[in-house]
């Protein structure tokens, strides 16, 4: 048997740095961070927990890169939208949000439960002040380019909806009136003259 070459080793660890990830997800999304073992990870990941530490320092650097992970698929996932017309692109923000609640409550639920969790984890703190100031300069854009008065106050607005019906989304479940909310921001917000 010939020695792998270094191409061949770097899949291997990308293929298992992606097992663990996806395990720790599951797992923390599922049971909470706190209720979740580095050896439960390994075991749902297929490898030894010795290996894990090859790959994360701790359970809180791992937490960390699915953090990273989560905000950098958010930013590509916004890139995404973006349209010539700001009110389509609004309109697309708003579908792409309802639509992530819908499908991935579970992702959510994991950002949101560290997200309140701030005193235990600062990088958390530090990463939501940066995100929330870039997407709230992003919306006031589009707005002020749709005439929309007030256009910072009005994105910091639109912010805090997106927190608050994702937490009430995950609290109350199908009980929530989504799509009602979905269609009254779009109608609110995304008029085409």
């Amino acid at each position: 048997m010939s020695p792998k070459s270094q191409e061949q080793i770097e899949q291997i660890r990308a293929h298992s740095t992606r097992n663990i990830l996806g395990a720790a997800f599951r797992l923390m999304a599922k049971n909470g961070y706190e209720a979740t073992s580095i050896s439960q990870i390994a075991k749902s990941a297929g490898v030894s927990k010795g290996l894990m530490y090859n790959y994360f320092e701790s359970k809180e650097d791992l937490l960390k890169t699915l953090v990273n992970d989560a905000m950098s698929e958010g930013d590509k996932l916004i890139s995404e939208i973006i349209s010539n017309d700001p009110s389509e692109t609004l309109r697309n923000l708003f579908i792409w949000f309802f639509t992530e609640l819908r499908e991935r409550p579970d992702h959510w639920r994991l950002l949101t439960e560290i997200t309140l969790k701030i005193d235990k984890f600062d990088f958390v703190q530090e990463m939501a002040r940066i995100k929330m100031k870039e997407y709230v300069v992003f919306i006031s854009a589009l707005l002020e380019e749709m005439g929309v008065p007030n256009a910072k106050e009005e994105a910091q607005l639109i912010a805090g909806l997106f927190d608050g019906i994702g937490i009430q989304y995950l609290v109350i479940g199908k009980d929530y009136p989504l799509d009602e909310t979905e269609e009254y921001l779009i109608k609110k917000y995304c008029k085409h003259e």
